[in-house]
């Protein structure tokens, strides 16, 4: 019997490695990574393409070549592929980065030679029906009408041109005059020439026995080599606005969007690790100093937080928010005030610890288990970084100090190099 008036020990978080993935190379060009990691009969398969936007030669071509894979093939149409996938209990996901378009299927093991067929004809053989286009068009239509509506994507659209540019690989946003240009001869080409078996990595994560790995290398073996390899986009350096308060002014708007932030490093930085543990105590959890303060105590916003995003190439650093209008300069002011006390006081032990434990405890759940191990391991290929970086986050997360945070805070958060942002009814 467990004694319930006893409180649980409470054990170091020892130091830990990520799993390591084998890799298999194939003649016709593929690349296999298996992460044999799972209990249950379970198979999550990725497929990864160099074919995000920062490829295409015109907006939305990416999206749409790799939406239009699901609507139909040489041997079945869009219904007949869904109706398949469900009777083998299987689940679909096409999606799209900068930088690569997924396809993502999980599926059971006893189906898996049955889905390995499916997915070979569906992913390589597609055949972009034009009236799921026009379909398929019409729905993203309506969607982008709705968001061009919304304060806080006037003010993501208004801060990603202000910190990268307009017409930079990462500052665009399609409009709906972007879908009527669209050609869905250019899109086949564009799926043509970035979905080949030279062009793939292919990330097999679940329980892997030795016979399911032989099935999974015998079917991609089997696969016709097709396509060429592509050289990487070219990347353009950012021009950031000169005008540091940007106000998108929105007469029917209730509430104002702010968004206050500035370009930052990557990941690959060596500032990085440590960026991230300043952020999450600024901004980063609902325990974080922005939301005790601007949430809980000021009551000016239902939520505020703070991120780091990062590129290949290089990142930038955002604070988000929505408020009332009458609260937008108040809610501002309050943002630079916890700012001002970041860059000049070390952030207490006591608050520190709770910010170290939250972030290996997410480090810890990001980790459980094969199926969001595949994440980390795409996210390393896709950033073209080794293993190191993940071994090493427990050891870093548990030695900074605060005088480091400190240190890291006056060079970086520095107000005057913020680009303030907002969207909303002009008082």
């Amino acid at each position: 019997m467990i004694d319930r008036t006893i409180q649980p020990a409470i054990n170091e978080f020892e130091d830990f490695k990520m799993a390591r993935a084998k890799t298999i190379s194939l003649d016709n060009g593929m690349e296999l990574y298996f992460l044999n990691q799972g209990e249950e009969d379970v198979l999550r398969i990725d497929w990864m393409f160099r074919a995000g936007s920062c490829y295409q030669p015109k907006k939305l071509t990416a999206h749409f070549a790799n939406a239009l894979i699901k609507e139909g093939c040489r041997s079945m149409n869009s219904a007949e592929l869904a109706e398949k996938l469900d009777f083998y209990g299987s689940w679909l996901q096409v999606t799209n980065s900068h930088q690569y378009a997924y396809v993502t299927i999980y599926t059971l093991n006893r189906y898996l030679s049955s889905i390995l067929e499916l997915a070979e004809e569906m992913i390589f053989h597609a055949t972009f029906p034009q009236k799921e286009f026009e379909t398929n068009k019409e729905i993203l239509r309506k969607k982008l009408e709705i968001d061009e509506s919304k304060v806080n994507y006037i003010a993501n659209l208004s801060f990603k041109h202000a910190i990268y540019g307009a017409n930079h690989l990462y500052g665009q946003n399609a409009t709906t005059e972007d879908i009527d240009r669209l050609d869905l001869e250019e899109i086949k080409l564009f799926y043509q020439e970035h979905y080949n078996t030279r062009n793939c990595k292919v990330f097999l994560t679940g329980k892997i026995t030795d016979e399911t790995e032989k099935i999974l290398v015998d079917a991609f073996s089997k696969i016709e080599p097709s396509g060429n390899v592509l050289s990487d986009y070219d990347f353009q350096m950012p021009i950031p606005a000169s005008e540091k308060r940007i106000v998108v002014e929105k007469e029917d708007a209730v509430q104002s969007s702010v968004i206050i932030g500035k370009p930052m490093v990557n990941r690959k930085h060596p500032d990085h690790m440590k960026l991230n543990i300043l952020n999450t105590a600024f901004g980063g959890y609902f325990g974080s100093r922005l939301m005790t303060n601007i949430r809980e105590e000021k009551g000016y916003t239902y939520g505020i937080s703070s991120a780091i995003t990062t590129f290949p190439e290089c990142g930038h650093f955002r604070i988000s928010s929505q408020t009332g209008t009458e609260y937008t300069e108040l809610l501002i002011k309050e943002v630079f005030n916890e700012m001002e006390k970041i860059r000049t006081e070390p952030i207490p032990e006591e608050e520190l610890e709770m910010v170290k434990m939250y972030l290996l405890g997410e480090h810890l759940r990001t980790m459980d288990g094969g199926l969001n191990l595949a994440d980390l391991l795409i996210s390393l290929v896709g950033h073209k970084q080794d293993y190191d970086y993940y071994d090493t986050m427990v050891k870093i997360i548990k030695e900074t100090t605060s005088e480091e945070l400190l240190q890291l805070a006056q060079k970086y958060f520095d107000p005057e190099s913020m680009y303030v942002v907002v969207a909303g009814k002009k008082l």
